[in-house]
């Protein structure tokens, strides 16, 4: 809609410029004034009435953007736009953040002190790093009691245990191999 307004303004006002020279041309040709002919006369009014009349939408839609559908309609593609690369950019530093706390993870697991319950079981919750396989190894028959593994990601693997003892926990991250001693104790 202001488009329509600026491009009405132009040429109202190259016409009625163009109305005055042709006018001027007519006056130097004959070495005489004569008058206009109604229909010029007319069309003169016309275009200075459209002239101040967009001239005054156009001042009008700049002056508030949200009245014109036409200029609101761009500027929430504009909004919707920076909102568009904003979301992006957020992403992107999430994504940062997130590899940046990935790679402070260290292989854990809770309760650090567990226990058979009463239903004689222990569950353990293992927090692994991305790329870790961990081993749990029976610290004096050596008999392995679970293999598992993350992936590209960090993990939470939750294990039940049935038996009291002490266990070797082996953990390999990137190749590395480290040793923990679990306990897991009676009721």
């Amino acid at each position: 809609m202001l488009n329509l307004f600026y491009l009405l303004t132009i040429i109202s006002f190259v016409l009625f410029i163009l109305i005055l020279v042709i006018r001027v041309q007519i006056i130097k040709h004959h070495h005489r004034v004569t008058n206009a002919s109604r229909f010029t006369v007319f069309l003169s009014w016309l275009l200075i009435l459209i002239f101040f009349g967009s001239l005054g939408g156009v001042i009008y839609g700049v002056g508030h953007p949200n009245a014109l559908p036409h200029f609101h309609y761009n500027r929430h593609k504009q909004v919707t736009l920076q909102t568009k690369l904003q979301q992006k950019e957020a992403k992107q530093k999430a994504k940062q953040k997130v590899e940046k706390l990935e790679k402070k993870v260290k292989f854990a697991y809770t309760p650090i002190k567990p226990k058979l319950d009463g239903n004689g079981e222990a569950k353990i919750k293992f927090i692994l790093p991305k790329h870790t396989t961990v081993r749990v190894i029976g610290a004096h028959s050596g008999v392995i009691y679970n293999t598992f593994s993350s992936s590209n990601k960090v993990s939470e693997i939750s294990k039940t245990f049935n038996n009291s003892g002490d266990y070797l926990v082996k953990v390999t991250t990137n190749g590395k191999t480290t040793n923990y001693k679990m306990t897991i104790a009676d009721q």
